[in-house]
Formats: C-alpha cells, sequence, structure tokens
C-alpha cells in the first residue's frame, strides 16, 4: 500500500507587502466591446488629451476627428482588469484584445506608470519587428508607442507598475497630424467586419492556427 501524501495548506497570515496582502483573483469574463451606436460624441472627445493637435489644427476640427476616430476603432478592442492596487508602488494587470489589422493609434499614458506588455496570442508588429506568443516589451512612463495587431488580432498582459505623474492625463493623443487619423479610420472600417473578440483569454491563438493552416 502506496504511502498517501499530506499537503499542508498554504500559509499566508502574517506576509503582506507594501503593496498589499495575498490575494486570488478568479478568471474573468472579458469585457465587451463598447459599440460604436453606443458612443456619444462628449465621452469620444474626452478619451484623450490632444490639445497637441488642436494648437496645429484648431480645436473644433481636432474634435471632430479624434470623435470620428474613437467610433471607427471601438468594436474592435477591448481591455479587461485582471488586478489593481492602489498606491504609489502598487502594480495592476489587463488582459488586452485588438481585432485583426487594428492598428493602434499612437498615445501615451503619462498617469500610470511604467508598463511591460506580455503577447499572450497571435502577433503585433512593433515598427519593423512582429512579436509573436511569449514576447515582451517595456514602455517607460510617458514614452508614446504604437503597433498593429495581425491578421487573426492579438491578445497581451498589460502589466503596470508604480505610480505615473501626478495630474498628468490618464492618455494622450501623440499622432503628428490629422493626415495620419484619416488612415487609422480609413483601416478600421476597412477590417471592421474582421473583428471577433474571443471568449475566453488565449482564444485567438486557435483563430492563427486556422490562418496558417487554412
Amino acid at each position: 500500500m502506496s504511502e498517501q501524501r499530506r499537503f499542508e495548506p498554504t500559509v499566508t497570515r502574517g506576509y503582506v507587502s507594501e503593496r498589499g496582502p495575498f490575494k486570488i483573483n478568479e478568471n474573468p469574463t472579458l469585457t465587451t466591446p463598447i459599440p460604436s451606436s453606443k458612443i456619444k460624441d462628449e465621452h469620444a472627445a474626452k478619451a484623450f488629451d490632444y490639445s497637441a493637435l488642436a494648437e496645429k489644427y484648431g480645436e473644433e476640427a481636432t474634435r471632430e476627428k479624434v470623435v470620428e476616430m474613437v467610433k471607427a476603432f471601438t468594436d474592435g478592442n477591448s481591455s479587461t482588469l485582471l488586478f489593481a492596487q492602489g498606491g504609489k508602488n502598487g502594480m495592476s494587470l489587463a488582459h488586452v484584445w485588438f481585432g485583426a489589422n487594428f492598428p493602434l493609434f499612437r498615445h501615451s499614458h503619462p498617469a500610470y506608470g511604467d508598463c511591460l506588455y506580455y503577447v499572450v496570442a497571435g502577433e503585433i508588429s512593433l515598427g519593423k519587428r512582429k512579436l509573436g506568443p511569449g514576447s515582451t516589451f517595456f514602455l517607460p512612463n510617458g514614452m508614446p508607442y504604437k503597433y498593429a495587431a495581425g491578421p487573426a488580432g492579438v491578445e497581451l498582459l498589460e502589466f503596470r507598475a508604480g505610480g505615473g505623474v501626478k495630474g498628468a492625463p490618464t492618455m494622450t493623443l501623440d499622432e503628428l497630424s490629422l493626415e495620419a487619423i484619416d488612415q487609422l479610420i480609413d483601416t478600421y472600417r476597412v477590417n471592421h467586419d474582421k473583428w471577433v473578440q474571443p471568449e475566453k483569454i488565449g482564444d485567438v491563438a486557435f483563430l492563427q492556427k486556422e490562418l496558417d493552416f487554412g
């Protein structure tokens, strides 16, 4: 008769970091993208700080273009918060999905702190490089960035740590011209019908396999 193994329960009492105590969060349902038909102009206009573009092209023209862009891309992305802590050195983790061929607009998050991205499934084009599952890239606080999702879309984990600049915008639009925004809008509209959000984290991998072997 084999010896029965005994497992002691995990002891967590007394182990508390500056970021908080032991905590478990179960796998959540992914946040559903907001349909473009539900987006009001005043809410879309508040999605970004676009003051740099407004100085160049005027408030009215810039606001109109930003609203058009937000309504064009909103069906093709979602963000699901998986873990969050407050405080100066708090950490957060979010699951982010972008649909097929989704070009992420150039932007930054000066209020949120440093960020590490991990590609879960699908791929992105970051500059001239293609990054697939298991790839990471690190963004210092406030650094502008953009990338484009691959033909199956992409899922990423977004790790953030430390506080950003107090009082800074949560998201700044760093595109350099309204013409660049027009190009984004055209791409969103061309690919809109290809956007299908995964039901569970990692499902984009199955779509990628269909494309690879189909």
